[in-house]
C-alpha cells in the first residue's frame, strides 16, 4: 500500500534571527543556523539586505571614484543657522564633503597620524577628541584650529579620547595618563575647562572590586553614564524636571559590577535604551535605574558566542557600530573577521534579546546616520547604504533552517519535492539545497523568477517603499531526491540589484523503513 505524503513546512523562515548558541539539533523552528547578508523586514521575513554604493567622485581637485584615501570616519555638523556640514577624515587629513571632498586643514602643533577621533557639537562648534591629541575645534566658517590657539580657550582642556555633548556641557574622559577622570566645560562653552562651572569628577572612590578604565560616556534620561571596562556607573543631579545638569550636586545613583563596556564606538543611543558591547557580548542599559530592579538585558544572546570569539582578534578601537531609526537596525563590525552583526530593533524577542542576521562583506570604517539615511566611511569616500549591490558587485543572501524530522523521529523519510514561496524581481535566481543526518546537502535546485506570477504587491507597499514595480510573489516548486530521518533546508540568493524576501519553505517527502 502506497504511503501518503508528508510535508513540513517553514513559515516566515529565520523569523526569530540567527541562532548559533543552541544545539542545532533542539533549535525551535523559527530560528537560523545560518542567516548572512539579510536583514528582517517590517513583515517578519528573512529579506536581503541593501548594499553599499560609492558617493565620492572627486578629492582635492582629483576627480575619480578611486580615490584610495582611506576614510576612518565621518561626521555631520548642524550650525545654529540649519547649515549641514560633513567633515570625514583619515589617519593623516580632514575633508569637507560628500561626492567632491574638500581637504580642510586644521590650525595645530600636533602632528596627526591616526584618525580615531569621536565628534560632538556644543553651541555651534563641532569638537573633535582622540587619545594623545589636544582637540579641534571647527566652527562652520571655514575655521578649524586646534583647541590650544582658538581664540577664547582657556587652560584645562584635556586630551581625551571620549567626548559626550549632553546637558549644556561637554562631559570627556580617558587621557594617557587618567583613566578614572571624568571632566566637564563650563555650560555651553567646549573650550572653558578651568573657570566657571567646568571641572572633574573622579570614579576611582565608588569602585568596590578594584580599578577600572573609563572606556566610554552615555546621557539618558537625564543621567549621567560613565562605561568603564567591568562596570557602568551612574550620576544625576537630583532635577528630576531634567533641564539641565547641575555638575555641584551630581549623585550617585548607582555602581553596576560585572559588566562594562570594551569598545568606545559600541556605543549607541536609540532615544529609549543604549546599545553597547561588553566582553559577552552585546548588551542594553534599558532598566529601571531608580527601582534597580531590572538587568541588563543580553540582546546578543542568540550569538554571543561569535562576537566573542571576534572581540578576541580586533583591534578595540577598529570596532564600529550605528543605529539607524529608519531601519530599525544596530550594526555592529568587527574588520578583521569581515563580520558585520544587525540586529532588528523593532521588538525584542520573550528573553529580551534581538533578531540578529549577520553581514559577510568589508566592514566599513565608520558610520554616520543623518536623518533617514545612513553612510559608510571607506576607503574611496563616501558611500551609503542603497540599493542591492556592494558598489555595483552581487553579494549572496543565504539561510539554512535548523535540523528537523518532519514530526517523525523514528522513521525514515524519502525526499520527493521542495518549494519555496518567494517575493522578488523577474529574472531573480536562488536555490535550495536539502542535507540530510547533519551531512553537506546533497540535493540541490535553482529557481528563477518569471513575470508570470505578479500578485497585487505590485501596486501596493512594495512599490513605494523598499521594492519597485514588477514585485513577484511566487511559488515554485522542483522534484527532490534524497532520504534520511535529520533533514536541513538551505536557500541562496545571488542579489545583484533586486530586492528579495524568502516567505516559506516546504519539504515533501514519503515515510521510509522504521529506524
Amino acid at each position: 500500500m502506497a504511503k501518503p505524503i508528508i510535508s513540513a513546512a517553514i513559515s516566515a523562515p529565520a523569523f526569530y534571527g540567527l541562532n548559533t548558541q543552541e544545539s542545532g539539533v533542539t533549535l525551535q523552528e523559527g530560528f537560523a543556523l545560518v542567516a548572512e547578508n539579510s536583514v528582517i523586514d517590517k513583515q517578519g521575513r528573512l529579506s536581503a539586505r541593501k548594499g553599499w554604493k560609492t558617493l565620492t567622485t572627486a578629492v582635492g581637485g582629483s576627480t575619480g571614484a578611486n580615490a584610495n584615501i582611506g576614510l576612518e570616519g565621518m561626521s555631520n555638523f548642524i550650525d545654529i543657522a540649519g547649515v549641514s556640514t560633513r567633515l570625514n577624515w583619515s589617519n593623516t587629513k580632514f575633508y569637507k564633503g560628500t561626492t567632491d571632498l574638500v581637504v580642510v586643514t586644521p590650525t595645530t602643533n600636533d602632528t596627526i597620524l591616526d584618525g580615531n577621533w569621536q565628534a560632538a557639537t556644543l553651541n555651534d562648534h563641532h569638537y573633535f577628541f582622540q587619545r594623545g591629541y589636544l582637540p579641534l575645534v571647527f566652527t562652520g566658517t571655514n575655521t578649524f584650529e586646534s583647541i590650544s590657539v582658538h581664540t577664547g580657550t582657556t587652560s584645562g582642556s584635556q586630551k581625551a579620547n571620549t567626548v559626550l555633548a549632553a546637558y549644556g556641557r561637554l562631559w570627556t574622559a580617558d587621557t594617557p595618563t587618567n583613566k578614572t577622570t571624568v571632566y566637564f566645560s563650563d555650560v555651553l562653552d567646549g573650550t572653558d575647562w578651568s573657570t566657571g562651572t567646568a571641572g572633574s569628577l573622579d570614579i576611582s572612590g565608588v569602585l568596590t572590586q578594584g580599578m577600572d578604565e573609563i572606556v566610554a560616556l552615555g546621557a539618558h534620561n537625564g543621567f549621567l553614564i560613565i562605561f568603564c571596562k567591568n562596570n557602568i556607573i551612574v550620576y544625576s543631579d537630583g532635577d528630576n524636571f531634567q533641564t539641565g545638569m547641575t555638575t555641584a550636586s551630581l549623585t550617585l545613583v548607582e555602581v553596576i559590577e560585572g559588566v562594562g563596556c570594551v569598545a568606545r564606538d559600541s556605543v549607541q543611543s536609540t532615544g529609549e535604551d543604549i546599545l553597547f558591547l561588553s566582553t559577552s557580548g552585546v548588551r542594553s542599559l534599558s532598566r529601571t535605574i531608580q527601582e534597580k530592579s531590572q538587568p541588563l538585558r543580553d540582546i546578543s544572546k542568540n550569538v554571543s558566542d561569535d562576537i566573542i570569539q571576534a572581540l578576541e582578534f580586533e583591534n578595540i578601537d577598529n570596532i564600529k557600530s550605528v543605529y539607524s531609526p529608519s531601519n530599525s537596525f544596530y550594526l555592529i563590525s568587527f574588520p578583521t573577521t569581515f563580520q558585520t552583526f544587525c540586529f532588528d530593533t523593532r521588538a525584542p524577542l520573550q528573553d529580551g534579546s534581538f533578531r540578529a542576521t549577520l553581514w559577510t562583506a568589508v566592514p566599513p570604517k565608520g558610520y554616520l546616520t543623518v536623518g533617514s539615511s545612513l553612510f559608510y566611511a571607506e576607503i574611496n569616500g563616501i558611500a551609503t547604504y542603497t540599493e542591492h549591490r556592494d558598489n555595483g558587485q552581487p553579494y549572496v543572501m543565504a539561510y539554512s533552517s535548523n535540523y528537523f524530522d518532519l514530526g517523525l523521529s523514528d522513521i525514515n523519510k524519502i525526499i520527493k519535492k521542495v518549494s519555496a514561496t518567494t517575493v522578488g524581481i523577474s529574472g531573480q535566481t536562488f536555490s535550495l539545497q536539502v542535507g540530510y543526518e547533519y551531512q553537506p546537502a546533497i540535493f540541490s535546485e535553482t529557481f528563477t523568477l518569471d513575470a508570470g506570477a505578479v500578485a497585487e504587491y505590485n501596486i501596493s507597499e512594495f512599490n513605494l517603499i523598499e521594492y519597485s514595480g514588477g514585485i513577484l510573489v511566487n511559488d515554485q516548486s522542483a522534484p527532490a531526491q534524497g532520504s534520511g530521518n535529520i533533514l536541513q533546508i538551505s536557500f541562496n540568493a545571488p542579489i545583484n540589484g533586486s530586492a528579495m524576501s524568502l516567505q516559506r519553505l516546504t519539504i515533501y517527502a514519503k515515510q521510509g523503513k522504521v529506524l
